[in-house]
């Protein structure tokens, strides 16, 4: 069994127009987000054995954030192609990167996030999959086991979600 863990960078700042789109941080509230996010991971024992994390600033300040409340032995690559990617993308960065692990992270963007959570979660709680297929917000965290062998199977083998919270869910300041 595969575990899929998808953590979408949380909320970023719009207050430099100037500043390429790849290059926006955090802001104060998406900080607060991924600090409670990873309590809650810390909380709920997810300890994935890798974490790949999309290159933008935001992503890599959203991990760094994270891991102040949550402690992981997980080996984390910062990866280029995970910026904006497709799901099909996302699907061959876990291949690439994936043949020593059955647990893998991912920190990166919509709408790829969005389209491949959507396309992997079969069964789960109905109140999850119903807040999975109308949005996937900015510093939620999901969680999809998958009966796959191989991650480069994952997405011909669609899974259970485990666990769909969102930053709203655990009663953030949003």
């Amino acid at each position: 069994m595969l575990t899929l863990t998808m953590l979408r960078h949380a909320k970023s700042s719009w207050g430099d127009p100037l500043l390429r789109d790849k290059n926006r941080p955090l802001n104060a509230r998406g900080k607060s987000q991924a600090q409670q996010m990873g309590e809650h991971l810390s909380q709920q024992r997810i300890d994935p054995n890798l974490i790949i994390c999309s290159s933008a600033k935001r992503a890599r300040q959203t991990l760094k954030q994270v891991s102040k409340k949550w402690q992981t032995d997980a080996q984390a690559v910062f990866e280029d192609q995970l910026y904006l990617a497709s799901s099909s993308t996302i699907v061959s960065l876990l291949e690439k990167y994936g043949n020593n692990a059955d647990h893998i992270m991912i920190i990166g963007h919509n709408p790829g996030f969005h389209k491949l959570a959507s396309s992997l979660a079969d069964t789960g709680n109905a109140n999850d999959l119903v807040n999975l297929s109308q949005r996937y917000p900015t510093g939620t965290l999901c969680v999809i086991k998958s009966n796959a062998k191989q991650w480069r199977n994952i997405d011909n083998e669609p899974g259970e979600l485990a666990s769909f919270t969102s930053p709203k869910s655990l009663k953030l300041n949003t």
